[in-house]
């Protein structure tokens, strides 16, 4: 399912900005540090993830291969946003 640069660019800048598990954001706007999650994550999203899909994808990111203790809370906030991103933003089907 091809995705567009937009969606392609607005869900890499809110996993910088809004997902952020490591804190980046608050000292460097510059992109790039959780790009190797991203082909991931628009898979799922490509195939229609639903929020809890997406939270468990991200909880092991940032609990398992970053090592953090992790923010339940706010992985949970930001999954549910990704799931509702308009399903046709990633193309047809």
């Amino acid at each position: 399912m091809a995705l567009s640069a937009k969606i392609y660019n607005q869900i890499r800048n809110a996993v910088h900005q809004e997902w952020d598990p490591i804190g980046i954001c608050s000292y460097s706007g510059e992109l790039g540090e959780y790009d190797s999650y991203l082909p991931k994550l628009i898979e799922l999203l490509g195939k229609g993830a639903n929020e809890e899909q997406i939270f468990s994808f991200l909880w092991v990111a940032e609990t398992e291969a970053m090592g953090l203790s992790g923010d339940e809370q706010a992985t949970r906030k930001f999954s549910k946003w990704l799931a509702v991103l308009p399903v046709n933003a990633y193309g047809s089907k």
